[in-house]
């Protein structure tokens, strides 16, 4: 259900309109999802809501709130449970309020901690997924004074890997990878992170995947949305590339926002499970006005579909 007080159980009801056959379980709050349906004018199946949550009490919608924050991590925890005893094949999750978590006792940075350490992941990475460009996180909830001291060899490494076996699993024959510099202009401006990238890339070389870098970022992607066919100059000054290894949230984030557009979707990998969510927020700006695109919410159970069936 995600964080009932924003755009969760909206974009919910309008994807599963799109989707009349789909087979699903929503764990959420029954009460909440009727009001939404009526102010809506879906035409959902009530009977695929569990009611994990049920009534939780009086809220607001577009603002964060304890028990918000609360029924949102029981439907949070019901999905994990289900899908962690192989109940259902893949979850997909609702946008929820981090400072709502906080105040209902979420001891998490983020859900994809939460995930990982409720299924026994000691390996796992966040993916901003879009069609166009796929990039894995070295560092997610950290403020940006904090992200230089986890840049590290072994971190780098890590996720470059796990980049690179989805890739594979997904079809892509040899995945060849590119992980961004930290700092402005690369090795100019370093204190030191870029010779940790470097290592960390020549150590994913040894393990025999094709990875370049560390390249600085806006290089990074300048290719990506040349639609045009390139000359063999051009391809070589921007090289193609089937993956990115990005060192912190924003330097991701807006190229896959901008390229994503409203099909991007947020990816956990290293879980051995399916776990998918928009590339987007609870957008406390609009909840409650039916003017929520569902497009990110679709895309997310999408390919969610689509890993299940691989």
């Amino acid at each position: 259900m995600g964080d009932p007080a924003g755009i969760g159980p909206e974009i919910i009801l309008k994807s599963l309109s799109h989707m009349p056959r789909l087979r699903c379980r929503v764990f959420g709050s029954l009460g909440v999802f009727e009001r939404e349906q009526k102010r809506l004018g879906t035409n959902v199946d009530p009977s695929c809501v569990e009611d994990v949550a049920g009534q939780f009490g009086v809220f607001k919608m577009g603002r964060a709130q304890r028990n918000c924050g609360a029924a949102a991590l029981v439907c949070l925890e019901a999905g994990v449970r289900e899908l962690r005893e192989n109940r259902v094949s893949a979850l997909v999750t609702a946008p929820v309020s981090k400072e709502a978590l906080r105040m209902a006792g979420f001891k998490w940075p983020g859900q994809t901690e939460f995930l990982a350490e409720r299924l026994g992941s000691k390996r796992h990475a966040m993916l901003a997924w879009t069609p166009k460009f796929k990039v894995v996180f070295v560092t997610i909830h950290e403020p940006l004074a904090r992200v230089s001291r986890y840049i590290t060899s072994a971190a780098v490494t890590e996720k470059t890997g796990l980049l690179n076996q989805f890739l594979c699993d997904t079809g892509v024959k040899r995945p060849r990878i590119c992980v961004m510099a930290f700092n402005p202009h690369g090795a100019e401006f370093s204190l030191g992170e870029e010779e940790r990238i470097a290592a960390g890339v020549d150590r994913a070389r040894k393990a025999g995947i094709d990875a370049v870098g560390p390249v600085p970022a806006d290089a990074a992607v300048a290719s990506i949305s040349v639609t045009r066919p390139l000359d063999h100059l051009t391809a070589r000054l921007l090289p193609r590339f089937d993956g990115y290894v990005a060192m912190y949230h924003d330097q991701a984030m807006i190229p896959a926002k901008l390229l994503g557009r409203d099909r991007g979707v947020n990816l956990t990998l290293g879980l051995g499970r399916i776990r998918t969510s928009p590339l987007h927020g609870v957008a406390f700006d609009i909840a409650g006005k039916g003017v929520a695109s569902p497009g990110s919410m679709l895309a997310a159970i999408q390919l969610a579909q689509r890993l299940g069936r691989r």
